[in-house]
């Protein structure tokens, strides 16, 4: 028997991050039951990528001698695919093997660019040259210099395997969930409603239905906002750049590559897929962004 009307709340801290269920319709043990099967699997999802000290696979790939091998989880070859398509896609702009050029920003502490810096030149070169090759399950570092960094997708693809598990394992259609407040997936709405309610910033709202949202403020993200091919981080302007898409793990990937382009390259990647749309800093919405149901707030 479900509870018509009412919506059940449910969260939980892992990946960095607070994760958090509304489940509406549901019966709320049957509701509890789930979400706590779904956080399960996120906190399997942490350990295997992260581990306890330097357990992670991704530690352990980061150390890997060059041309041996690791064998690696499902969940990371679906992520590594996915991140080397968009690779593909976007020239080389989003690349998850530029660890070590994240690294050294975040630990720079300053966005000013020094070129005689032997250090960042150092870097820059081991980048260009490194190289991962993943086969079947297994990942070989053929030649050092990368590090493997999933930072700026891996809460978009926790999102979208919490979502197939609420819908495939339990036949919960009618939640939404997220990542803090900067990934969003709605599924079916409660009741009779168009969409979830979705506040974005202090004016305005948005009603999402199978979408995925996500914002990425740049101002706090500056060691994934790095373009691999000058190895120069983003300019910061402090606003939010925010994405939609069928999934969140590709909402996720458009916020840090909307930084990195130019708006023109920005619409050019947009109109590839129909369903992709970027709200830029400043207003100005793209692709899909701007066919959504966007009101000012109450």
């Amino acid at each position: 028997m479900s509870d018509s009307g009412v919506i059940h709340n449910f969260s939980h801290q892992v990946l960095g991050t607070r994760f958090w269920i509304r489940i509406a319709d549901e019966d709320y043990a049957f509701a509890e039951r789930a979400a706590e099967s779904v956080f399960f699997t996120l906190d399997r999802l942490d350990s295997d990528l992260n581990g306890v000290g330097s357990g992670g696979t991704l530690s352990l790939i980061n150390q890997l001698p060059e041309c041996e091998m690791i064998s690696v989880s499902e969940d990371f070859c679906t992520l590594w695919k996915f991140a080397e398509a968009f690779k593909k896609e976007t020239a080389g702009i989003f690349d998850v093997s530029a660890g070590t050029l994240f690294r050294y920003w975040t630990e720079r502490g300053s966005d000013e660019f020094n070129p005689d810096d032997d250090v960042w030149e150092k870097t820059f070169q081991d980048y260009k040259t490194g190289k991962f090759e993943l086969e079947g399950n297994e990942l070989r570092r053929q030649e050092n210099g990368r590090i493997i960094d999933f930072s700026g997708i891996i809460h978009g693809y926790a999102c979208d395997r919490m979502a197939e598990m609420l819908e495939s394992n339990w036949g919960i259609h009618r939640a939404i969930l997220g990542a803090g407040s900067n990934v969003i997936l709605a599924l079916d709405p409660p009741g009779e409603a168009r969409g979830w309610r979705v506040g974005l910033g202090h004016t305005l709202e948005i009603k999402l239905c199978r979408t995925a949202l996500a914002s990425k403020p740049n101002n706090s993200m500056k060691s994934c906002l790095v373009n691999p091919l000058t190895g120069l981080s983003a300019p910061l302007s402090g606003e939010a750049m925010r994405a939609v898409a069928n999934t969140a793990l590709e909402a996720e990937a458009l916020t840090t590559v909307g930084a990195l382009l130019s708006k023109s390259e920005n619409q050019s990647l947009l109109t590839r897929v129909s369903t992709r749309g970027l709200w830029l800093p400043g207003g100005e919405c793209l692709g899909m962004f701007k066919n959504l149901d966007l009101t000012s707030r109450n």
